[in-house]
This record gives C-alpha cells, structure tokens and sequence, in this order.
C-alpha cells in the first residue's frame, strides 16, 4: 500500500537518502527543505528515475512558526502524512562564547522546536486516524555532551529524550516513534 512520507532536510544527505529510498518504492514523497532549486532538481530526477512525481514545499524551518505554516499548508493541500521524519538539522563547530547567539537560537529552533511542533501537529492527526510512523533523526551526540558543539550536543540529547517518551504515549494509538 502507498504510503506518504514528509521528510524535512530533504536536499541533501540522510534526508536526500530517506527520500531515494521512499521514491523508488513508489510512495507519495513530501520533501521540505530550505533550496528550491535543489528540490526542483530532485523532483525532476525522481520523475526520470522513478517516475515519482514528488511534491515539495520551500521551508526554513528555524523561523517562527514555520513548521505550523508547513502543516498548514500540506493540510490545505488535502494531504495525509503517513510517515513523517524529522530530519532537519545542523551543527556549528566552535566554542560556545565565540560563536554568535544568533546560531546557537537557530540550532535550537530547527534542531528541537520545529521538530517538536511537528510532532505536535502531525503526530495529533495520526493518533486520531489511530495510524502512523515518526522518525526523529538525532545523533550518538545525543548520549554525551561535548566541547565546541555543546548547543548541538544538547539539542540531540533533547530529540532522543522527547523520542522515547513519544513513543511510550504513542503507542497506545497505533502511532510509533523511533529515534
């Protein structure tokens, strides 16, 4: 049965990885990610390649309230996420003091906000259907902390946190939630 899978950090790497997989089964792919050029790209490789005919949607989802438009959105679009995996993060590599507050807040909104509001958003409309899959991409920084990526350490150690405890409430409903 065709599934619809939404995979932010869709562009490139795990996400990108995430979405060839999907693709090429043949379930309805949603890729979310900051570079419309790279997402127009992609969707044209995956029409050629799989004859996929993905969908996407152009998002930064470190700005407030991103990823409520993005629900929104692929809600007022009629479309019913199956799978959601939440991918999208990043990491900076420098002391804490000598990076500016500016990142270390963007890491934190990507990295755990946007991913817990998805949770949120998606993970309701799943428990009601009584069906669905969440995957919230972390880190093995999530089980210890570290010098010069200690904003990024954290917020990893927060999604696996956050994860196991999703996944005991939304079991009951049917809905999974691995990290």
């Amino acid at each position: 049965m065709t599934k619809t899978v939404l995979i932010t950090g869709a562009s490139s790497g795990i996400g990108l990885e995430f979405a060839k997989i999907f693709a090429k089964n043949g379930d309805n792919v949603i890729l979310v990610a900051r570079s419309e050029d790279k997402l127009i790209r992609i969707r044209k490789q995956f029409i050629d390649k799989y004859n996929n005919f993905t969908c996407f949607y152009v998002k930064d989802l470190s700005e407030t309230n991103a990823a409520k438009e993005l629900f929104d959105e692929i809600t007022a679009d009629g479309r019913t996420v199956d799978y959601l995996i939440n991918n999208a993060g990043f990491g900076d590599n420098r002391k804490f003091l000598h990076a500016d507050f500016e990142t270390h807040e963007k890491m934190v909104k990507l990295n755990v906000i946007a991913l817990m509001e998805l949770c949120y958003y998606f993970g309701k409309v799943m428990c009601n259907r009584g069906s669905g899959k969440i995957l919230n991409v972390a880190s093995v920084a999530a089980f210890c902390g570290g010098p010069y990526m200690s904003v990024y350490y954290a917020t990893k150690a927060f999604v696996l946190s956050f994860s196991e405890a999703l996944s005991e409430e939304f079991k009951e409903f049917g809905v999974s939630v691995t990290c």
